[in-house]
């Protein structure tokens, strides 16, 4: 009876925390005169929230899981992991335009994950600073100015040559089995580093072998992606009990030094001029507008999010492809019939390659690499679907679910490339709230533009004059498409095949 009675008090010393918590929680939302209800959701349990159901069903595969909610409570989802803020989910075309245009000026800030604390990294990081931020502004004005427009045309030569590369490459492996995401890593670093630096990080004949920089870049990415008890339970956050923040911390301070030991310093010493980002940066630097630790930080963003991005597209594109041969006659009818005898796919060649692009975007709506775009609240008045949405919110829009909505994709699960010709040939930043692999609104991804010239290029360079085929007897059916959501949405197996080079 004594243990039985330990337990029953224990049991109601909690409900009774968890009810004035509520109460409270109430109460506070009258007093300041909001009478709408919180979005509908699972129920939490008292002080842990629902902290369980993100180590059981949302562990492996969040973007998954969360469309589970949304199918039982609907669009817009409200949950709370542990004693962290709430979360908003919004799973629909309808809830993401009302989210990233009626209420974009009130989510212009990002939560911040423990990891990205290390080093301070996050007090720098145009990826999680509030848009209201000046530091924020100059890094997305520099981007603005060379990621886009007249610029990107300037540096076409560039994405030329590294496009170039990487067909050599796949030519050269000829008959023998390929890790395929290897070499289109390697030149999506490439690409990124010559809008930055104007020079290859890799060297163009070793495009399949290890490398520091890219293992630094790869080592960034999965520590970002790692579980941390601190960002469902904050108050443990000095503890760091898992040492994720530890562990990012040395990775990063690896990466902070090798930037500054090949790129950063040197252009310091001998002054030189490239009409690059690193000579916009600098020249901010040299009048006291940058700090170095500002510069650093911002060119690590640039290479996490610019090369991983675009190279898992490609390489699911490719399984896609690899999975479906009569997609891939298609494209290679298309190349033949555009290209002839031309010998390398430039980027000015993709105008006259409809079905190439078309096979992107079905890509990015069946695989968006950033399945969960998240925004936070700002704005103590904020109203979505007929909820409150309290100040500090975190609001995820999922892409995954919204690329796969019935309601809006006719045989969603399907990949048709086709339903991105003819009537709609949808836009990456139209009208189309079913299809925004790349988020919308002040915080829309900053690379859409370079990312929608780069990855179609990639992709044709690699198919150009080259037929893939399946290693050890793999029938097309068996190229396994399943996914792993690390901090992008990654394969679960990594896609190796056979290039055969057809001269």
């Amino acid at each position: 009876m004594g243990l039985w009675a330990s337990e029953a008090c224990i049991a109601l010393i909690l409900i009774t925390i968890h009810v004035v918590f509520v109460l409270l929680k109430y109460t506070r939302r009258k007093l300041d005169g909001t009478s709408l209800p919180l979005p509908p959701g699972p129920v939490g349990l008292p002080l842990i929230g629902n902290f369980l159901y993100f180590i059981g069903p949302l562990r492996r595969n969040p973007h998954r899981g969360l469309a589970c909610l949304a199918e039982a409570y609907g669009p817009i989802v409200s949950f709370r992991p542990g004693t962290a803020k709430n979360f908003v989910l919004v799973s629909s075309p309808e809830a993401a335009r009302e989210a990233l245009v009626a209420n974009d000026a009130g989510l212009t800030a990002r939560p911040v994950a423990d990891n990205a604390r290390a080093l301070a990294h996050s007090a720098g990081s145009v990826f999680v600073l509030p848009g209201s931020d000046p530091l924020w502004k100059k890094h997305r004005i520099t981007i603005g100015a060379r990621f886009s427009g007249r610029s990107l045309n300037v540096t076409r030569p560039m994405r030329d040559r590294n496009a170039r590369q990487i067909a050599e490459h796949f030519r050269a492996c000829s008959s023998r089995e390929v890790s395929v995401g290897e070499a289109l890593m390697s030149t999506a670093l490439n690409s990124v580093s010559n809008v930055l630096f104007s020079k290859d990080v890799v060297d163009a004949h070793a495009l399949g072998e290890a490398h520091v920089f890219k293992e630094l870049v790869v080592k960034l990415t999965a520590d970002t992606a790692k579980p941390n008890i601190s960002d469902a339970f904050p108050f443990l956050a000095p503890l760091d009990l898992l040492g994720s923040r530890r562990s990012f911390s040395r990775t990063l301070d690896k990466f902070y030094k090798l930037l500054n030991a090949e790129f950063v310093e040197p252009r310091l010493a001998t002054g030189e001029k490239h009409d690059d980002v690193l000579d916009d940066i600098l020249a901010q630097y040299a009048k006291s507008q940058l700090t170095h630790s500002d510069i650093t930080k911002f060119l690590t963003d640039m290479f996490v999010a610019g090369s991983d991005t675009s190279a898992l597209t490609v390489q699911w594109a490719m399984a896609q492809l690899l999975r479906h041969p009569d997609k891939m006659q298609k494209v290679h009818t298309e190349l033949a019939a555009n290209l002839g005898s031309k010998e390398f796919v430039e980027e000015s060649d993709l105008v006259q390659l409809p079905y190439i692009k078309a096979v992107v975007k079905e890509t990015l709506r069946l695989h968006p690499v950033t399945p969960l775009i998240p925004r936070e609240v700002v704005s103590d008045d904020m109203c979505l679907g007929g909820f409150h949405i309290p100040i500090g919110t975190s609001v995820f829009l999922n892409v995954w679910a919204i690329g796969r909505d019935p309601a809006s994709w006719p045989q969603p699960e399907e990949f048709m490339p086709e339903r991105f010709l003819g009537d709609r040939a949808v836009d990456y930043r139209g009208s189309d709230f079913s299809f925004k692999p790349f988020g919308a609104g002040r915080r829309v991804c900053p690379g859409l533009d370079i990312s929608a010239r780069f990855v179609p290029h990639l992709l044709a360079s690699i198919l150009h004059k080259i037929d893939w085929r399946l290693p050890n007897g793999m029938a097309p059916e068996d190229v396994d498409l399943s996914d792993n959501h690390r901090t992008n949405l990654d394969l679960a197996t990594p896609l190796r095949a056979i290039p055969m080079f057809i001269a």
